[in-house]
């Protein structure tokens, strides 16, 4: 199942927004201070020797730009004309910035057009297969694309679970009855999705974190009532489960052998449709989905199993 209607928002910093979100990476100032405010919107870095070799329609802009040791060395080979010329194409594309690893001295022509294009040229001691990995990782996190979904998001038994349904389907009252037996609540309502990689990380807004809304009761503040041990921060997102009133149901998969899934943002989630009906638990239903999910990333799957028992019989009764 693929929602098209799917608002999904792709984020992007500036360049000195950069600095301070790869710490790790230790980067510094060279030159072009007034190109801070480019923006990046790509997490993955780019080496620039082919497009120093002559060949600047490979490049992407909006990515990071990495000059390590092979880069610097064919350069100090360059006669300063020819520096210029290998160079020139690319600060005149208005790239992002540029970083040079492992502290090595940049070429005075490069400083030179930094500044002329104000282009940001940073440098960073690392050696680079640091800086490439701590960049990636720290521009993966910012520039997670992301959307909402209405709904409710639980841990259950470290399984991330987001209950979805109508209106007054009861998602709210059965995260309320999971928190009671312990497990924990990660968002109520509205739930913020970020992508990262294949998996899917659902947080609460900051204005709704840590709150519940119960009709009847209105707002109430879980940490105060169960302490902060019942909420999380943060979860991946496991399984969906879709509650539906019964009456909705015209068949219902008694064996559960047909594998369900929902997509998110490119991201296929495992998912199942619950009937709601009076006299039905559904905290107990909830832990016994999040339990058999564990189970069949074990390997086991019940119904599978079942089906294969029962074909054994019938062909040992003939």
């Amino acid at each position: 199942m693929n929602n098209s209607q799917e608002k999904v928002t792709y984020p992007s910093i500036t360049v000195e927004q950069f600095l301070t979100s790869v710490s790790k990476a230790e980067l510094t100032l060279l030159a072009g201070e007034k190109g801070l405010h480019r923006k990046i919107d790509r997490p993955r870095v780019q080496k620039l020797g082919l497009i120093i070799a002559g060949f600047p329609e490979f490049i992407h802009k909006e990515r990071v730009h990495l000059v390590g040791n092979t880069e610097i060395a064919y350069l100090n080979r360059l006669t300063p004309k020819e520096k210029i010329k290998s160079l020139k194409p690319i600060f005149d594309l208005e790239i992002s910035c540029l970083v040079i690893t492992k502290g090595l001295p940049a070429p005075q022509e490069m400083i030179k057009l930094a500044k002329e294009t104000d282009t940001p040229l940073l440098s960073s001691p690392l050696r680079t297969t640091f800086v490439i990995q701590y960049i990636t990782e720290g521009l993966q996190d910012v520039l997670a694309p992301f959307t909402h979904k209405h709904g409710v998001l639980v841990d259950v038994f470290g399984v991330g679970v987001l209950m979805k349904g109508g209106s007054s389907i009861g998602k709210s009252e059965t995260a309320l009855d999971l928190i009671v037996r312990k497990h924990r609540l990660v968002s109520d309502d509205i739930i913020e999705i970020r992508k990262k990689g294949e998996i899917l990380i659902g947080k609460a807004p900051d204005i709704t974190m840590g709150r519940m809304e119960l009709r009847g009761l209105g707002i109430i503040n879980i940490s105060e009532l169960f302490g902060i041990v019942a909420l999380r921060d943060e979860k991946i997102i496991d399984l969906i489960v879709n509650l539906q009133p019964a009456e909705q149901f015209s068949e219902v998969d008694r064996l559960g052998i047909d594998e369900k899934y929902e997509e998110i943002m490119g991201v296929k989630i495992p998912s199942i449709n619950l009937p709601v009906a009076s006299g039905r638990n559904i905290a107990n239903l909830l832990e016994i989905a999040a339990s058999n999910l564990l189970l069949k990333r074990k390997g086991k799957y019940s119904a599978q199993e079942f089906v294969i028992k029962q074909r054994d019989r019938l062909k040992h009764r003939k």
